[in-house]
């Protein structure tokens, strides 16, 4: 045969070789790809704890060993396959592409083309395979380094000095192993730099941009602003030992008086600084950690800061809990939530920088000033929860918690908080360690079997929470828990409560009827199905009103409500 018939033999049948190591490849990989998952994330939780001064993850070895064991073992397999040659193409497949190696000989003679010529054509083929194999091999350790990490760990000299000898090794290796074995090596780096990306996706900041329904954030995603604004958390507040300062009003705001929040002096044994903010004070604690008023040294923006108590560092399933939280607000930062402003470790400890917000929850509200009782900011207070809730779901989250205590109201409109228990609607993040998330009376009846839960769950929790705020307390309140459920699965809601929103907003009052249907299917879908039941009939013609006009009524009512 001439040259150029040698050559059309050679691709038709490196054709079918590639295709057979290109499933048994992916096959592979896709089966493995839960423990892929766990070395990514304990590889990226050895960094933290390096730079931090903490300890290793215990898991990382198991995890990191087990990606060895796999890589190794799966190289040889393939290499044997190779040698069987049970497929065309694998007598190609198994040259190596080192310049003077055996294997360009060996595909000489195979071929019956001149030795030259079996080289280059290895080279040809090989050399660009190889380059992306380790291209995206250093491409996968910045997404898992370089992200929401504290300064130094990835320009550190100990960290380029690794990845500089683990970038030759794989050049060596690459040179001197089958030419199948780097194909198969590349798919198995392709996977890892798309699970590595989804990491950095959900460690990252989401980009401020407007929201579908919701204004565009007014704060930069640094916490570098000039004007600082107060928050008080959705957490259990300790008795202030202080008296408490003033929560300002919306007229104090557009009078100018200088917003102030109230919180505690800290303990002699608390810390002064965390990750480079000075903490001002303790604003409040809960069972799992403290929120603290801080500030950025140098800097006069004040932030909270939440971290979790130093005795509960050791409690991996807490620990799991605040890497959840941290992960899944900086994804729903946008229109009517708080956003994430820094997230890390310092010294083994796990930090959470939300920006301030002035004003308190709605179940704060309701116990001093009673229910709301302005239509206008009643239907504001809605359809501001809806939008976010558009936000959330649109992400596909479902955030499971919705209820007063996590509904702030500030001087800018409601803000959504705490999604500590949200979990990603195909159950993959799912907490199923000591029952099941949610706050009894704003469950919805699914949450009690075992059907998986969606984003119609939050739908009726908004229900309960609109109703609350016209009534003051949930449709689904009772005596008992018994009672509360029988409610919820049996009963139905309490007429004085539908009552109360049918007085304030008749057409309010039929949304919140759609939203607290038994059956899911017969609810609004998720939040922007409630975004267009609020609006459907208030545009020209019929037609959902645009962004601009959702967000005037949000704050034209919103001003009615006297904070």
């Amino acid at each position: 045969m001439t040259v150029f018939e040698n050559l059309d033999y050679m691709v038709i049948s490196l054709g079918s070789g590639l295709l057979v190591v290109t499933v048994l490849t992916l096959v592979v990989r896709m089966a493995s790809l839960p423990l892929l998952l766990r070395a990514q994330r304990a590889a990226r939780q050895r960094a933290l704890a390096t730079v931090g001064g903490g300890a290793s993850p215990d898991g990382f070895s198991a995890a990191a060993v087990g990606e060895l064991v796999l890589g190794v073992g799966g190289a040889i397999g393939l290499a044997l396959l190779l040698l069987g040659d049970f497929v065309s193409g694998f007598d190609v497949l198994i040259q190596p592409i080192g310049i003077g190696s055996v294997g360009a000989f060996a595909l000489a003679r195979e071929l019956d083309i001149p030795a030259g010529t079996a080289q280059l054509w290895l080279l040809v083929g090989g050399i660009p395979i190889l380059a992306l194999w380790v291209l995206l091999w250093l491409l996968t350790q910045r997404n898992l380094l370089n992200v929401r990490m504290p300064a130094g760990s990835w320009p550190s000299p100990s960290t380029r000095g690794r990845l500089v000898g683990l970038f030759l090794l794989r050049v060596v290796l690459g040179v001197f192993v089958p030419v199948g074995v780097v194909v198969a090596a590349l798919l198995f780096q392709a996977v890892a730099v798309v699970t590595s990306w989804r990491l950095r996706s959900a460690a990252a900041p989401v980009p401020l941009q407007p929201a579908p329904y919701g204004p565009p954030s007014p704060y930069a995603q640094t916490v570098q602003s000039a004007q600082p604004v107060p928050y008080v958390p959705p957490v259990p507040a300790s008795p202030p030992a202080q008296p408490s300062a003033h929560v300002p009003t919306q007229a104090d705001r557009s009078a100018g008086a200088a917003p102030q929040v109230a919180y505690q002096e800290l303990h002699p044994n608390e810390p002064r600084t965390i990750a480079g903010y000075q903490l001002l004070g303790r604003i409040g604690s809960g069972g799992m950690g403290t929120v603290y008023l801080a500030r950025r040294e140098g800097a006069a923006t004040q932030v909270a800061l939440k971290t979790i108590h130093p005795e509960l560092l050791d409690h991996a399933e807490l620990l799991r809990r605040f890497e959840r939280e941290a992960e899944v607000l900086a994804m729903v930062s946008g229109a009517y939530t708080a956003r994430v402003l820094d997230a890390g470790v310092d010294a083994g400890r796990p930090y959470l920088a939300m920006e301030l917000l002035d004003g308190r929850p709605l179940d704060v509200h309701l116990r001093e000033q009673g229910p709301i009782r302005s239509p206008e900011a009643l239907r504001a207070l809605a359809l501001a929860l809806a939008v976010a809730l558009s936000g959330v779901h649109r992400l596909g989250l479902v955030h499971r918690d919705l209820k007063p205590a996590n509904i702030m109201l500030t001087t800018a409109g409601p803000r959504l908080l705490d999604f500590g228990i949200a979990a990603i609607v195909d159950g993959t993040r799912l907490t199923r360690t000591g029952g099941g998330p949610g706050t009894l009376t704003y469950m919805a009846p699914e949450q009690f079997g075992d059907e998986p839960v969606g984003p119609t769950a939050d739908v009726w929790a908004w229900a309960c929470c609109v109703v609350c705020a016209a009534h003051g307390t949930s449709p689904f309140a009772a005596t008992s828990t018994g009672a509360v459920i029988r409610r919820i699965v049996d009963t139905g809601p309490e007429p004085a409560g539908l009552e109360a929103v049918q007085a304030l907003d008749p057409a309010l009052a039929a949304a919140v009827g759609r939203a607290l249907t038994a059956d899911p299917a017969g609810r609004p879908a998720d939040g922007a199905a409630l975004v267009e039941l609020l609006t459907a009939h208030q545009g020209p013609g019929h037609t959902l009103p645009d962004v601009n006009t959702v967000r005037d009524q949000i704050t034209q009512g919103w001003r009615t409500l006297a904070l």
